[in-house]
């Protein structure tokens, strides 16, 4: 996430040293938290973050690979600078930047779409009833964070995270509050 900035959305991108150095601290910042589930993403940079804290959680215990954890997809703007967009496309710049929970990447999908696959994955995760520690990105965080807060989607761009932030989420009875909310936006 060097600048120049650019979308990475679904683009196979490779985790630095720093990022590899931030994995490996977060499994062992988790170690003996009783994790009992691995949950990552299906692309690199979610997966090899995802193998590097299991391998520090001893790598005993389930690892899975969920695509529903994936970032959004965005299309034609993928691998494109945020700069670049911007002067090109200003109108579509805007529209996302204002009314995201209305925008649908050119090419893509709509953070609605990522939110709903995330908020299933989560809710699936919860149901289980092991602790899990789930590995995703940086918009399906924000995005459950928007659902947690009661904010809408249209708080997206005022969410922040952290490469390598941990959230923890408790679970009771969130299985129930995610399948009312993905009912209402069916």
């Amino acid at each position: 996430n060097r600048e120049p900035a650019r979308w990475q959305g679904w683009a196979e991108v490779d985790l630095n040293e720093t990022g590899r150095t931030q994995a490996r601290d977060l499994g062992r910042a988790l170690a003996g938290r009783g994790i009992e589930l691995v949950v990552s993403s299906h692309l690199v940079r979610a997966r090899e973050t995802a193998e590097l804290a299991h391998d520090e959680l001893g790598g005993e215990i389930p690892f899975v690979v969920d695509p529903r954890l994936a970032e959004t997809h965005r299309g034609e703007w993928e691998t494109r600078r945020f700069s670049s967009i911007m002067r090109e496309e200003p109108d579509a710049w805007r529209h996302y930047r204002e009314h995201p929970e209305t925008f649908r990447f050119p090419g893509g999908e709509s953070l609605a779409i990522q939110q709903r696959r995330v908020l299933a994955c989560l809710r699936d995760c919860a149901l289980d009833g092991r602790t899990a520690l789930m590995v995703t990105h940086g918009g399906g965080i924000r995005l459950v964070r928007c659902f947690l807060e009661g904010r809408g989607i249209g708080g997206f761009h005022v969410t922040t995270t952290a490469n390598g932030g941990v959230d923890e989420i408790e679970t009771e009875g969130l299985a129930a509050r995610i399948d009312a909310y993905l009912a209402g936006k069916s």
